[in-house]
Parts: C-alpha cells; sequence; structure tokens
C-alpha cells in the first residue's frame, strides 16, 4: 500500500510551531537516562524522509543509506524508521544530535503517543514518562495534539505503526539479522517481531542534554 507524502511545508510549520524541548524537560531526560532512546524504534511519517533529506541537504538516497532501514509490513507497505541499532544515528560523535530543529515528529512529541480505536486516532500523554509526572510538561506536550492533528497521518499507516511501535527489540539480534543485508536494510515484520525484548535496558552512554534550547514557555 503507498501513502500519500505530507508535504514539506506542513512538516515545516509543524517544527516552527512546536519546538519539543527546553531546559525542563532536558534536565528531566537527564536523570532518566534516556530510557525511551533504547530497544525502541523510530519511525518517520509519509515524506518525512524527503524534508530531513532536504533540511540536511543530502539526496535522499545518500540519506537512507546513512540514517534508515526499511519495515516491509505483510501487505508490502514500506515504512521508514531510523537506523536500527543501539544509539540513534542522529547522534554524532560530540554526542550532539544532528537533526534536533527537524528531528522525526513521532520522536520531537514523546511522551505523546496513540491509539487507534475503530476507526478514530486518539493522542495520549504516555504515563510511563517521567515527563508526564510534570503538570507544566503535561500541559506543555499536549500543546502538540492540534498540531498532530492537523498533520492528517493516515490512519491505515498507523495501524501498521501500531503492530510494533509499543514493543522493545534486541539489537544485538538485530545486528546479526543485518549481516548480508544492504547498507539501507530491509527488514520483515516477521524478521522484527522474532527479535523482542522483554526488559528496556538504558545506555551507559552519557548525552549532551546541555546543548542549546529555547528558554521553557511553559
Amino acid at each position: 500500500m503507498i501513502f500519500k507524502k505530507i508535504p514539506m511545508q506542513i512538516y515545516e510549520n509543524f517544527h516552527k510551531t512546536f519546538s519539543g524541548s527546553n531546559q525542563i524537560t532536558f534536565d528531566i531526560c537527564r536523570e532518566c537516562g534516556g530510557a525511551c532512546e533504547y530497544n525502541k524504534i523510530g519511525t518517520l511519517l509519509p515524506g518525512e524522509e524527503e524534508y530531513m533529506a532536504e533540511k540536511m541537504g543530502m539526496s535522499i538516497a545518500d540519506f537512507r543509506i546513512r540514517y534508515l532501514d526499511m519495515l516491509k509490513m505483510d501487505d508490502g507497505t514500506q515504512i521508514q524508521v531510523l537506523k536500527l541499532g543501539k544509539i540513534c544515528p542522529f547522534l554524532n560523535e560530540d554526542e550532539v544530535c544532528e537533526c534536533r530543529d527537524f528531528k522525526p515528529i513521532l520522536c520531537k512529541i514523546y511522551p505523546i503517543v496513540f491509539t487507534i480505536k475503530d476507526d478514530s486516532i486518539n493522542f495520549t500523554i504516555d504515563n510511563w514518562c517521567k515527563l508526564s509526572k510534570k503538570k507544566a510538561c503535561r500541559l506543555y506536550f499536549e500543546t502538540a495534539i492540534p498540531l498532530l492533528s492537523k498533520l492528517a497521518i493516515p490512519i491505515e499507516w498507523l495501524r501498521h505503526v501500531t503492530s510494533y511501535d509499543n514493543l522493545s527489540f534486541d539489537y544485538d539480534q538485530l545486528e546479526r539479522c543485518r549481516r548480508g543485508k544492504n547498507k539501507y536494510a530491509t527488514f520483515s515484520l516477521e524478521e522484527l517481531l522474532s527479535m523482542q525484548k522483554s526488559e528496556i535496558e538504558t545506555s551507559s552512554l552519557c548525552i549532551d542534554f546541555g546543548q542549546k534550547v529555547e528558554e521553557p514557555v511553559f
């Protein structure tokens, strides 16, 4: 199944309106150790790879090879995801995010998560995340929910994402499975689901949460 791509200008407007981070959120994430960063999969929305590649001044082919893998669903639908590995591919050698101003929206909005009931998409705050415990942070991220609705993300595309989005994965197994594949690797849903991990592990990696961020607005 092929889905209509979200126009680049809509992505641009979203990022200009919602920063997704400030000093308060960084402080909380530092204490947590970024548990949500590990054993999970970052998914790009339809058309987001084109937007991000343009922002980085790269061809789509080079962007895919360096940063992405592809998941192939049972019906043939192809979904772009961040390269499957222990560390986000956008974290450079200085441990600074190279795409913080235009990072994948489903990463940027966390702890906002979505569920699908019947034919309705429901965006809520994930109470597992420590950001949800602070009222000011919770209210701040809730301001992104109306913006998400304006993106008009196809509900059938989101149904595919729900098949793996709430799971954790064994990156060591994924790395072994990658052997023999192209640099821009394709993983089937069956392969992916066979490498689930029951427990979430955090890394000892020291991520630079002290980089320049906008002043708190809440």
